[in-house]
C-alpha cells in the first residue's frame, strides 16, 4: 500500500504475531522509499479457552515503497504464554484444550511466520483509490511448539479508499486460501474491514479500524476487532506509531497494544 492507505502496514502480521500498525492517511504519490521497522506487542485473551494467553511480539520489517506499486516482508519473534495448543493470531485455533478437559499451559517462544506482500494501487479519480493486495504466509514458526500451523496461506484482498481532504475512509474485503494439515485442517475464510483515518496536523495523523475475518476451523470463532492508532512523523525518514486495540469475539484478544518505529530511506 502507499503511505496514503496504508491502514495497517503489518496488521498484526496477518497470522501470528500480533502486531498493527497505523500509518499515516495522506494522498498516494510517486515518492519512493525503502522502509525498514521494528516494534513490540503485547496482547491478552482467553480464546475460548478456560485460561487467557498472553503473547508478545517483535516483528521486524522491509518495504519498497514505488509509484503505485509496494513489497513488503516481515517476521516476528514472539513469546506465548497460556493453554498449550493455542495460537492468537488464527483466531485462537487449538487443536485440543477447546474449554474442556485438562488444560496444560506452557510457555514457548521463538521465531513466527514470514509474511510477505504486494500490492498496486489503481487511481479512481482525484481522491478515490482501490488498492489489490496479495499477501503470502510462510510457515517457519514451529507448529510443535504451537507458535503456528506449520501452514502456507494466500490472501487475496480489495481495498477501496475515498479522501475528504484531512479525512480518509476505506472499506476492504478478501480471501484467505488457507493451507491445511493434520492438526490444523484449517478452512479457506472469508475477511472484512473498514477504517477513518484523520490528520490531525502536519506531523500527526490518527487511525480507527475494524477488522473481521471467519474462524479457520470449525471449533474456531470468527475474529472481530477494533485498532485505534496515532502515528508521528518525527522528521521525513522517521516515524513512531502507537496503538490499542480490543476485541468483541471469542476469536480475538482481550486487550492489546504497542509501539512501532518505522525508518524510511529516500522519503522526502
Amino acid at each position: 500500500m502507499t503511505t496514503r492507505n496504508m491502514s495497517a502496514v503489518l496488521r498484526r502480521l496477518v497470522a501470528t504475531s500480533g502486531i498493527a500498525a497505523i500509518a499515516l492517511a495522506v494522498p498516494a504519490n510517486a515518492e519512493e522509499y525503502t522502509q525498514f521497522s521494528i516494534g513490540a506487542d503485547y496482547s491478552t485473551g482467553d480464546y475460548g479457552d478456560v485460561a487467557d494467553t498472553k503473547m508478545l511480539a517483535v516483528p521486524l520489517g522491509i518495504k519498497f515503497q514505488g509509484d503505485g506499486f509496494w513489497a513488503r516482508a516481515s517476521v516476528p519473534y514472539v513469546r506465548i504464554e497460556g493453554p498449550e495448543g493455542v495460537i492468537p493470531g488464527d483466531g485462537g485455533v487449538s487443536p485440543g484444550n477447546g474449554g474442556g478437559g485438562t488444560t496444560v499451559i506452557d510457555t514457548r517462544s521463538g521465531i513466527g511466520d514470514v509474511n510477505l506482500a504486494a500490492g498496486y494501487t489503481i487511481p479512481l479519480g482525484s481522491s478515490t483509490w482501490l488498492d489489490a493486495i496479495g499477501k503470502v504466509k510462510l510457515p517457519t514458526a514451529s507448529k510443535e511448539k504451537f507458535l503456528g500451523t506449520g501452514t502456507t496461506d494466500i490472501t487475496a484482498e480489495a481495498e477501496l479508499m475515498h479522501s475528504f481532504g484531512n479525512l480518509s475512509a476505506a472499506v476492504r474485503g478478501g480471501r484467505r486460501f488457507n493451507g491445511s494439515n493434520t492438526l490444523y485442517p484449517l478452512d479457506d475464510v472469508w475477511q472484512a474491514g473498514a477504517g477513518l483515518y484523520a490528520k490531525a496536523g502536519p506531523k500527526l495523523s490518527l487511525g480507527l479500524d475494524y477488522d473481521w475475518r471467519e474462524g479457520a476451523l470449525g471449533t474456531s470463532p470468527d475474529r472481530s476487532e477494533a485498532t485505534a492508532s496515532a502515528t508521528y512523523k518525527l522528521n521525513p525518514g522517521l516515524l513512531i506509531q502507537g496503538y490499542g486495540y480490543t476485541g468483541f469475539s471469542e476469536g480475538s484478544p482481550d486487550l492489546g497494544g504497542g509501539v512501532q518505529l518505522l525508518v524510511r530511506i529516500g522519503a522526502r
